[in-house]
């Protein structure tokens, strides 16, 4: 009779934890990026944290086919940038996200989708979505 209690007692405590922390894996974040004739934008997104001493790079991908996609671990109450450079080095866009508002365990995907003026350069729009599992 103890044996089957304390099986009992183990059994509800795996079915009563919490699921596992989807956190462990990361965030999808994805960034699409076109020019204002629907022609793909050659360059880099560069997600940085900042911190006390100035901003930490966490990750710097080129974008393929107009896209880039990575899986990134977010702390609670920070500040990052993502940032946008074209293929010849300039700055397209800069854009703070915070979670300061949020838990980011719960923050399953964030996806940004950017158009730019290929006359000067500047951002035309950008489209932002969010996925929250709760």
């Amino acid at each position: 009779m103890k044996n089957f209690l304390v099986l009992a007692l183990v059994g509800l405590a795996v079915v009563l934890s919490p699921a596992a922390n989807s956190q462990a894996l990361g965030t999808s974040l994805v960034m699409t990026a076109r020019w204002d004739d629907n022609s793909r934008i050659d360059g880099t997104v560069t997600l940085t944290k900042v911190t006390p001493t100035g901003e930490a790079t966490l990750v710097t991908q080129s974008l393929s086919r107009g896209r880039v996609s990575v899986l990134e671990a977010l702390d609670a109450s920070s500040l990052y940038y993502v940032t946008l450079t074209s293929s010849n080095g300039i700055q397209l866009l800069k854009i703070p996200v915070t979670t300061a508002l949020i838990n980011p365990t719960n923050l399953k995907s964030a996806q940004v989708a950017v158009v730019c003026r290929k006359a000067d350069n500047s951002v035309k729009s950008a489209q932002f979505s969010v996925s929250m599992g709760f």
